[in-house]
């Protein structure tokens, strides 16, 4: 599949606009990069109707991890990928061929133009890839933060000479 022909979302999901003007949508390797064994994944069903920015679906991973798909587009849910309720890892495999979620239609093609192409999406993973380091040297400071030198006396020793033969 040619990544360059998709739109993304901030929440990971892709969108490929079909030749009827109907959206297949599935995740993106990056939602799926902290799992490596899924056990379920919860679809909505054909028929649903789904709105912009709700919950789309769930999927659950082996160690109580989950992860919540966000709907980048509002439309009726045409078709669900079936395969995926007895072999969720598909979509660890193939997110973008096999691994789809759901057909569904689009309604309201404004709802498009809030999509990043990929190019887009490739500065917006990295920015955010670099936030979240920038985070964790935040946090790496805050703990230098909490060292007190007062509490710490290096004049007392807290061996026991009499400990000595014990090693």
């Amino acid at each position: 599949m040619d990544l360059n022909k998709l739109k993304y979302s901030t929440d990971l999901v892709w969108v490929r606009i079909d030749e009827d003007s109907q959206a297949t949508i599935g995740l993106t390797e990056e939602a799926l990069k902290d799992y490596t064994e899924l056990t379920r994944i919860q679809l909505p069903e054909d028929g649903d109707e789904l709105t912009k920015d709700d919950l789309l679906g769930t999927v659950y991973a082996k160690k109580g991890g989950r992860l919540k798909i966000i709907s980048p587009l509002t439309g009726e849910v045409l078709a669900v990928n079936e395969d995926l309720e007895d072999a969720p890892d598909a979509i660890l495999d193939e997110s973008y061929e096999e691994g789809w979620l759901i057909r569904q239609t689009v309604p309201n093609t404004s709802e498009l133009d809030d999509l990043m192409n990929r190019y887009e999406y490739e500065d917006f993973i990295e920015t955010e890839s670099l936030d979240d380091d920038e985070e964790d040297d935040d946090d790496d400071d805050d703990d230098d933060d909490d060292f007190d030198e007062d509490e710490y006396d290096d004049d007392e020793d807290d061996f026991d000479e009499d400990d000595e033969d014990d090693y």
